[in-house]
């Protein structure tokens, strides 16, 4: 929890959210170069709706299977995928190892090249479809910063709520004491949205039109 103001106050606080936001901008825009790339590189391929049919049907089956799968580990059937909240991670907290900012920066990629760039949601496939159609570079960095900088937005503002170590102390003493609740609560969500984005291949790819 790097964002948690503790015995460095206000100051070092901002200096780990513009960390944090740097490393999820920076993946982001990257990812965003990328796409433009590829766009440039097979812009006939990406303007066919039926080729990118071809590209989504895949993508749709994994991340609805891997969904399902992080459900199975937070239902306590597997070996739990999601990473644990620990009080002990608390920086500023007395007894606690500090952050330092290479672990905050990596926290931020971390976010960002998971559940940031893949992701199923409409708006942001109709985003990477439009930087995959424009090509360009600079727009693909700009567009994709911005959602980076959008995913990091809630992430601060969140973090700004917590205000001092304190508060973010009793925060994630009730956390652990509520813990195998929220682990089913988490196992419900990701086994809900698994299934939606798995009927949703089923309806759109699988079954014949009439």
């Amino acid at each position: 929890m790097p964002l948690v103001r503790g015995r460095g106050g206000k100051a070092e606080w901002l200096k780990s959210a513009l960390v944090l936001a740097i490393g999820m901008v920076a993946v982001t825009a990257v990812w965003g170069v990328l796409v433009a790339l590829a766009g440039a590189a097979f812009a006939d391929f990406f303007r066919s709706s039926r080729n990118m049919g071809l590209i989504m049907q895949p993508v749709l089956l994994v991340m609805g299977a891997l969904m399902l799968v992080i459900a199975l580990g937070e239902f306590g059937l597997i070996r739990r995928m999601l990473p644990e909240l620990h009080p002990v991670a608390v920086q500023g907290l007395p007894g606690t190892a500090p952050w330092s900012y290479g672990r905050t920066a990596l926290l931020g990629v971390a976010i960002a090249a998971t559940f940031g760039i893949v992701c199923t949601l409409p708006p942001y496939l109709a985003l990477l479809l439009s930087v995959a159609v424009v090509g360009s570079v600079a727009y693909g960095a700009l567009a994709l910063g911005a959602y980076g900088l959008g995913l990091a937005t809630p992430i601060l503002l969140g973090s700004a709520a917590l205000g001092p170590a304190g508060r973010a102390t009793r925060l994630l003493d009730w956390l652990a004491a509520k813990r195998d609740a929220l682990h089913v609560a988490q196992g419900i969500l990701f086994a809900a949205l698994g299934a939606l984005v798995l009927v949703f291949f089923w309806v759109r790819y699988a079954v014949p039109p009439p």
